[in-house]
């Protein structure tokens, strides 16, 4: 098995943990199953056949944040259309009527529930792959060509890449030591002079983000609790594979755990 690393920036990003509904959480850094997609996407993999080709070719996945310039939630109301349309109307004039009714004040937020969604404003990111030979000699090609089989985005379509490049080939080791994101349960200790442990992205907005930041969230589908680190590197209690090049070690994943079939 061969291994390349590539930077990639975007202007914003939102890499949206799965179990989030109005409340649109993101991943500091995106997991497996997004380092997947994007790479597959640059290939040209379908999505559907995405889970197959990954097992298929022994793909093994990481990410490390190099840089992040800011954190923001936007917010916003939906509109809940679950009645019929007369009982909307009947219930608008209601309130024309009787704008201070507590009972017809409560019908009315019921019809427009806030909807927060969190993103991140231009991260850079470097991407860790490693896969049999023909797919990362395949990958290095196409990156530095910029010739890509579908477009990229950080994670949803209006978030747009501003530079991808640096492709370069590496190396897959066993380490106990490195960047990027490790399972919770794995991690004997956290590598850094100083850090902050933080409970949700919001913090960053409150805290800034100049140190070393430690942020935990589920993964996948079974809910892995992960743990994500940032301006820091993680110890785990065994070895890992990683993916090392001359600047950093990233750990990496089987991401079919946390694709959908």
């Amino acid at each position: 098995m061969k291994a390349l690393t590539f930077v990639i920036g975007f202007q914003t990003a939102q890499f949206k943990v799965h179990v989030q509904k109005l409340s649109r959480r993101t991943y500091l850094i995106p997991p497996p199953s997004a380092v997947a997609g994007i790479f597959g996407a640059i290939l040209g993999v379908p999505r559907k056949e995405l889970k197959n080709y990954c097992r298929k070719q022994k793909l093994l996945v990481g990410a490390e944040l190099r840089s992040l310039e800011g954190y923001y939630t936007t917010i916003s109301r939906i509109f809940k259309f679950d009645r019929d349309e007369k009982g909307i109307k009947r219930l608008l004039e209601k309130w024309l009527r009787k704008p201070m009714d507590v009972r017809i004040y409560k019908d009315i937020v019921g019809l427009m529930p806030l909807k927060e969604s969190e993103e991140l404003f231009r991260p850079e990111y470097k991407f860790a792959i490693a896969a049999e030979d023909e797919v990362i000699d395949e990958g290095l090609r196409r990156i530095r060509e910029l010739n890509f089989e579908y477009d990229i985005f950080g994670g949803n379509d209006y978030h747009f890449v501003h530079y991808i490049g640096d492709a370069r080939e590496a190396r897959l080791i066993r380490s106990k030591e490195g960047t990027g994101y490790c399972p919770a349960k794995d991690v004997y200790s956290i590598n850094a002079q100083e850090y902050e442990i933080i409970a949700a992205n919001s913090c960053l907005s409150e805290r800034g983000i100049s140190l070393p930041v430690v942020i935990s969230a589920p993964v996948g589908p079974v809910m892995d609790v992960f743990t994500f680190v940032y301006k820091a590197s993680i110890i785990t209690k065994s070895e890992r594979y990683a993916v090392q090049d001359d600047e950093s070690t990233i750990f990496v994943f089987n991401p079919t755990r946390c694709l959908v079939p």
